[in-house]
């Protein structure tokens, strides 16, 4: 499987709020050039993107907000995997996150994804200085990778 770069021009890019959900204002893909700090000082938003390319990751949509009890950043999303690759997605993330590995697994029967938050601090190509748009990148190359090592065992 060949990793396709993610097209930023073609991103939805909404910042909301984390009590309400509601809309704050939508962005233009040049808001992600702001350091992942932008969420540390504004922590009562979460930034919501959606792109069709993400059914290449097989990801509904992917938000990003910094955890406020553990103070680390957050991403969540709705994995379209079955639920048979249970053993698979722990594996991966279990030999691929660093420190505490950070993540939270459950599958939504109900929708049939797996919704999992993952702590993007514990990616391996993690860096305090990285820009919102490294992360959506390491995100989506993390992801593709996970998907890469479930296709070849199949």
């Amino acid at each position: 499987m060949v990793q396709d770069k993610l097209n930023f021009e073609k991103l939805t890019i909404e910042l909301c709020n984390k009590e309400t959900d509601e809309l704050i204002r939508q962005v233009s893909s040049s808001f992600l050039e702001e350091a992942l700090e932008y969420l540390k000082s504004n922590e009562n938003e979460y930034i919501f993107i959606v792109a069709d390319e993400f059914d290449k990751i097989r990801i509904d949509g992917l938000s990003l907000e910094r955890d406020d009890l553990f103070g680390h950043y957050d991403a969540m999303f709705g994995l379209k995997m079955q639920k048979k690759y249970r053993e698979e997605i722990v594996s991966f993330l279990e030999g691929t996150l660093q420190g505490k590995k950070g993540y939270n697994l459950l599958f939504n029967g109900e929708d049939g994804l797996w919704d999992v938050n993952l702590s993007i601090n514990d990616l391996p190509s993690y860096d305090k200085n990285m820009t919102l748009k490294d992360a959506v990148e390491e995100i989506h190359s993390y992801l593709s990778e996970l998907l890469e090592k479930i296709t070849e065992k199949k």
